[in-house]
């Protein structure tokens, strides 16, 4: 089971591949594409947003565009209406309840931006009915509306007796925090990040190991059928060659992995200094100072925002990425092994397919543990065991140290676990691979595998 002449298979094969055009080609192109989508994402929101958001809205004029709104007051409480027209920038008309559909039905053909408006009590609520002229539109005219009732719910709560300074008191909803005894709150921004990051990093990780490990299959599998595989142990062992090959597709996928991070990178960098990122905290003040005080948000200000995203990266140093990558080698060695087996396991390129099937189980049924836990973001059974299981942790264990999910400890203890099965899968390799890489004839079922094991 020597594995002597194995450099040289890793540097052949390295070289070869990433000469090839599908290769250049395709992480060239996924590169720009990934560098793009983190620039545009960065940038893109400061176009709609405007500098007026970012400034709290100062010196906004824009609303909806309507010169004329008639209202009729059918609730028996005198509100200021000249107040409201004051608030609302419109040419405002008092009309009786009598008046509303002769109004309706005028408007209805006009070329004026008007609005007809009912404030009424139905069910013990206030509530507020408007039709719209055809220049108006249904957006316009929603703004509208929506402006006018808050304007009217304040209006009724001081006539109520209402304190001027409790009012948005009583119109902001109830603020509620739920968390379990004995752990820290959890907040929406971090909420958030705890169930995406983990399922995108399970998807990214899983294209990567996956697909390469299939490439492993797929060029055994074509040495084998060509017959260069006999050239090829004339010189060397046959552990060597599966140990060569398997080591520089892993290189290979890692270091195209880190060329397209790295893209992104530079997207995201090129866009920081006019991009969203630039201006988040100016954007979180100013949305915070907008909400009404006790809005039943605390989440929604900008020292918890940038909080809640300082928790959900909490754990982003040089121990992460090497967690990542330590991951992400051994993960790929695990899949990669067993893939090395089916390619060897077959004579045809025909019958590739049915032999690696075992492997697309396996990597299906682990991205699936590692992804399906992580949708209510939050901690279960299922993920605690995803994180030990070597063929769903390598899916799973980056973005959960990444999260705080996990320390160090239970990081590395991981890995220990997911290195042991690898050592297990290699002498598996090592005891069949030398009876089965010069088989022809039928393909090898896994039974027959773990015979020659023996």
């Amino acid at each position: 089971m020597k594995a002597n002449g194995w450099r040289e298979v890793f540097a052949f094969t390295f070289i070869q591949q990433i000469k090839t055009k599908s290769f250049i080609i395709g992480t060239v192109v996924i590169t720009l594409i990934v560098a793009l989508i983190a620039f545009m994402a960065n940038f893109l929101p400061t176009l709609f947003i405007g500098d007026n958001a970012i400034n709290g809205g100062a010196n906004d004029d824009s609303g909806p565009m309507i010169d004329n709104l008639y209202i009729a007051n059918e609730t028996g409480y005198e509100f200021d209406m000249q107040g409201i027209a004051q608030t609302l920038k419109f040419d405002l008309h008092e009309i009786s309840a009598e008046e509303v559909q002769a109004k309706t039905d005028a408007i209805a053909g006009s070329t004026e931006r008007t609005v007809v408006s009912r404030i009424y009590i139905e069910n013990d609520m206030l509530a507020v009915d408007s039709r719209y002229s055809p220049e108006v539109g249904k957006g316009d005219c929603q703004s509208l509306t929506s402006m006018l009732s808050s304007e009217v719910r304040t209006q009724f709560l001081l006539l109520s007796g209402v304190p001027e300074d409790k009012i948005l008191t009583a119109v902001a909803g109830v603020q509620t925090t739920v968390s379990c005894a004995g752990e820290e709150p959890v907040g929406m921004i971090q909420e958030i990040m705890n169930s995406i990051v983990p399922m995108l990093s399970a998807i990214v990780l899983f294209i990567f190991i996956f697909s390469y490990s299939q490439l492993v299959a797929q060029a055994i599998a074509i040495e084998k059928s060509s017959r260069i595989v006999e050239y090829l142990l004339t010189s060397i062992k046959p552990l060597a060659l599966i140990v060569g090959k398997v080591l520089a597709m892993c290189a290979v996928s890692l270091m195209q992995f880190l060329i397209i991070i790295a893209g992104g990178a530079v997207g995201l960098l090129a866009s920081m200094p006019f991009g969203i990122i630039s201006k988040f905290g100016d954007l979180a003040a100013a949305a915070s100072a907008q909400m009404p005080a006790g809005a039943g948000s605390a989440d929604f200000n900008a020292q918890s925002i940038i909080a809640d995203v300082g928790k959900a990266f909490s754990n982003v140093d040089v121990t992460m990425f090497i967690i990542m990558i330590l991951t992400f080698i051994l993960g790929f060695l695990l899949f990669a092994g067993i893939a090395g087996l089916a390619g060897a396991s077959v004579s045809k390129m025909e019958d590739l397919g049915p032999a690696i099937q075992p492997l697309s189980i396996i990597g299906v049924l682990g991205f699936y543990l590692a992804y399906f836990p992580q949708i209510t973001g939050e901690e279960n059974t299922m993920s605690m065991l995803a994180r030990y299981i070597p063929i769903s942790s390598p899916f799973i264990l980056p973005s959960d140290y990444m999260l705080g999910k996990i320390g160090v400890t239970e990081a590395f203890i991981s890995i220990a676990i997911l290195l042991v099965c690898d050592v297990l899968i290699m002498v598996l390799v090592a005891k069949v691979y030398e009876n089965i890489i010069l088989h022809t004839g039928s393909r090898l079922k896994l039974g027959d595998m773990l015979k020659m094991s023996k």
